[in-house]
C-alpha cells in the first residue's frame, strides 16, 4: 500500500519547504485522493504493487498508450475489490472520470470522506477521516498522527464528521485547487464525483472534527502509535 500510509505514528518533517500539511506537501495532496493517473503515479510508490495499486499503474500505463476503454476497466476492477480503501476507491473514481465516466445514481454525490483544514498561527492543521474508518491528522507544526488499524471508536468518529457535513452540503462548491485555503476554514466532502467544499462549515462540522483530533492525539499520546 502506500508507503507513507501505515499505521499510526506521531513524527515531525525534516524541512519547512517539506513540512507535512504545506501546500506542496503530498501527503497532505493525497488526502483529497482525487489526483489524475498521471499524479497518482508520480505521488504513489508502485513498487512491488499489487492488487488494487497494480491496476491503478496498468490503467495509466494503458490510458497513455491510448488503451482508453481498457484501462477504465483496470479501474473498474479496483471496485470490485473486497474490503476496498476509501482512499483507493477515490483514486479509481478520480481515474475513471478522467477517462469519460461518471458515478450514477445515489451514490454520485455519498459523501466517502472530509478533509477539514482549519487556520493555526500563519498555518493550516488539516483533518482527514474516512469512512473505511482511517484518518490524518496534519498539525501546523509539521507534526502528525496517521491511523489506519480497525478500531470502532475512531471509525464511529470518522462516520460522525462525514455526516455533519451532510446537512451543509447545498452551499458546497466544486474544489477545483488543492490549494491551502487563503482564509478561513475549509471543510471538503469527498466523493465519487470528486471533491466538494464548504466555506465556514457550521459548529457541528467542527465539533465533530475535534472530537475526532482529540481521540487521535490521545492514542498517540498513549504509545499506541510507530514512528516512522
Amino acid at each position: 500500500m502506500f508507503e507513507f500510509l501505515k499505521g499510526l505514528f506521531l513524527s515531525s518533517a525534516a524541512a519547512d519547504s517539506d513540512k507535512l500539511g504545506s501546500n506542496a506537501d503530498p501527503i497532505r495532496q493525497l488526502l483529497f485522493a482525487s489526483q489524475s493517473l498521471r499524479e497518482q503515479a508520480r505521488l504513489v510508490s508502485l513498487d512491488e504493487a499489487s492488487g488494487p495499486l497494480q491496476f491503478m499503474a496498468d490503467a495509466r500505463q494503458l490510458a497513455e498508450e491510448g488503451k482508453l476503454s481498457e484501462a477504465a476497466s483496470a479501474l473498474r476492477s479496483i471496485l470490485q475489490s473486497p474490503k476496498l480503501e476509501t482512499r483507493i476507491q477515490l483514486f479509481a473514481w478520480s481515474g475513471l472520470r478522467e477517462l469519460g465516466e461518471k458515478p450514477e445514481g445515489r451514490l454520485a454525490y455519498e459523501v466517502l470522506g472530509v478533509v477539514v483544514e482549519v487556520p493555526q498561527e500563519g498555518a493550516y492543521d488539516t483533518l482527514a477521516a474516512y469512512v473505511d474508518g482511517s484518518a490524518r491528522y496534519l498539525n501546523f507544526s509539521g507534526k502528525a498522527v496517521f491511523w489506519d488499524a480497525p478500531d470502532p471508536a475512531i471509525k464511529r468518529l470518522c462516520q460522525a464528521l462525514v455526516d455533519s457535513t451532510i446537512p451543509a452540503s447545498g452551499k458546497a462548491k466544486e474544489r477545483t485547487s488543492l490549494a491551502l485555503p487563503r482564509r478561513g476554514v475549509q471543510a471538503t466532502m469527498l466523493t465519487r464525483s470528486g471533491p466538494y467544499v464548504i466555506a465556514n462549515p457550521p459548529q457541528t462540522v467542527l465539533a465533530a472534527g475535534a472530537a475526532l483530533m482529540l481521540e487521535l492525539m490521545r492514542r498517540a499520546q498513549q504509545g499506541k502509535s510507530r514512528v516512522e
